[in-house]
């Protein structure tokens, strides 16, 4: 499995950076390589990474069903909860054994490559930890207590112990404080191998910083001295945080179908999701301009969403009739978004109404509004009718910025169901098909993970979709 992994990394780069010099003083025999650079296990950790978080499984079959931006056309026992342990093995083998394998050993790549400069290294290093973070940080938002710090370790903890969220995060947040004390701007890092950035190391201090906002904004409720440092600290860096949709982390996928938007490649076959009622009806209620660039017309030329959580027979029925998602996100090279400035600016209104940094709340709510527009292509003139239609309420923050921000993630489904959870805003139905009684606020530990390691899996106690995580207290 290594070495499929392996050969996998080194077509990836080359594919994504149209790089071949050299190839042969790499490999002679592609079928069991004996040279695998850091920078080609990079790529392919990026690549892995960011292929499960934006996939079908984890997004628009996951994640954005939860916060019901999708609804399903075509066997929808998704969107009525019907799911079991087996649903979520093959993400969680993936980010385990692929992706954040891969970080691993391009980190003992990098810290053994005594050729590399100082400075070098340790923005490869943190490149890497930053990847890992943000990795992690949508593993612990989806499972809670998962193995982390005796994780990758085999030979030591050949079965290792699951971690509890709090500890995870405190563990995220100083695996970010050192990343982040390792960036040099003046240095380069991974280049053509870094499909995020292209080694830009200033892009990546914002993007960490942006990271740490979030991981303190996620905790602000369940431990607010903790978070309050977090954040604080992070929007008062020197390498700032993302202040604009040009500083954007996002990971573009290539054209080749192997390496493309899974949006793209699950089109080709499959044409199971329809926009949302509920989405579609909120939207259309404040005149929202994106509505237009979430969904296409249907057949009679209007965007029409699609009742959520229905019994198969009710959604089939529905398919002819109901709105797709755009086009544009369904483009081979469309990218997915590991974080955006519209988040960051959120994120900030929201630490200023908590008193936890200084400025105006509206000023930040109203930015994070137009960068989604923006983001989406939207005219900054329309952008400004919409809030001047819709503006914020101070007095009900929570509402204001919870809504903004659901209608903002959307193709976000991971991070659109933790914010969602976290603010509970804004209220969304339970489908009265639906299996159990609320919205799902965690998945199923894996079915192959209770076959592989199934003692430390026993200890955390549970394993349903009804138990809240750690940050989730209201």
């Amino acid at each position: 499995m290594k070495n499929i992994y392996k050969v996998l990394s080194i077509a990836l780069v080359l594919v994504f950076t149209a790089c071949t010099s050299d190839f042969e003083e790499l490999n002679t025999d592609p079928n069991n390589p004996t040279v695998v650079p850091a920078e080609n296990l990079y790529t392919q950790a990026q690549f892995s990474l960011s292929n499960r978080v934006w996939g079908r499984a984890m997004n628009f079959e996951f994640g954005m069903l939860m916060v019901q931006h999708f609804a399903q056309n075509e066997y929808a026992e998704d969107s009525r909860y019907n799911q079991t342990p087996s649903n979520f093995s093959a993400s969680w083998d993936s980010f385990y054994a692929a992706g954040l394998n891969d970080l691993v050993e391009a980190k003992n790549l990098v810290e053994a490559n005594e050729g590399l400069e100082d400075a070098v290294r340790d923005n490869m290093l943190a490149q890497i930890a930053i990847m890992r973070v943000w990795a992690y940080q949508n593993i612990t938002d989806v499972w809670g207590d998962v193995p982390y710090s005796q994780a990758f370790q085999p030979e030591e903890f050949p079965n290792p112990a699951y971690d509890s969220q709090s500890d995870i995060y405190t563990g995220l947040v100083s695996e970010l404080n050192d990343a982040i004390a390792l960036i040099n701007t003046s240095a380069s890092g991974f280049e053509s191998g870094d499909i995020v950035f292209g080694g830009d190391m200033a892009a990546w201090g914002k993007f960490a910083n942006s990271l740490k906002v979030r991981l303190g904004m996620r905790m602000v409720d369940s431990n607010s001295s903790a978070a309050s440092t977090v954040v604080s600290e992070a929007f008062a860096s020197s390498l700032g945080v993302i202040s604009s949709n040009d500083e954007n982390a996002t990971f573009v996928f290539g054209s080749d179908q192997n390496i493309a938007n899974p949006f793209y490649v699950d089109a080709i076959t499959r044409d199971d999701f329809a926009i949302s009622l509920i989405l579609e009806n909120s939207m259309e209620s404040n005149s929202d301009p994106r509505l237009t660039k979430y969904a296409e017309p249907n057949s009679n030329g209007v965007i029409l969403g699609l009742g959520y959580g229905l019994t198969d027979a009710q959604a089939f029925a529905g398919k002819a009739t109901s709105s797709r998602p755009a086009e544009s996100i369904k483009e081979a090279t469309a990218p997915a978004l590991l974080m955006t400035y519209a988040e960051v600016e959120f994120f900030r209104a929201e630490a200023i109404e908590r008193g936890i940094i200084s400025g105006n709340a509206e000023t930040a709510f109203n930015n994070a509004v137009a960068a989604s527009h923006e983001q989406w292509g939207v005219s900054s003139a329309d952008a400004s009718a919409y809030l001047a239609a819709n503006p914020y309420n101070s007095a009900n923050w929570e509402a204001s910025i919870g809504y903004e921000k659901w209608v903002a993630l959307y193709t976000q489904g991971l991070e659109a169901w933790a914010e969602h959870r976290r603010l509970d805003e804004p209220s969304l139905p339970v489908p009265a098909a639906a299996e159990i009684s609320m919205i799902p606020v965690r998945a199923f530990y894996p079915a192959s993970e209770a076959e592989a390691n199934g003692g430390s899996l026993s200890a955390v106690g549970f394993n349903d979709m009804e138990t809240k995580m750690w940050w989730d207290v209201n």
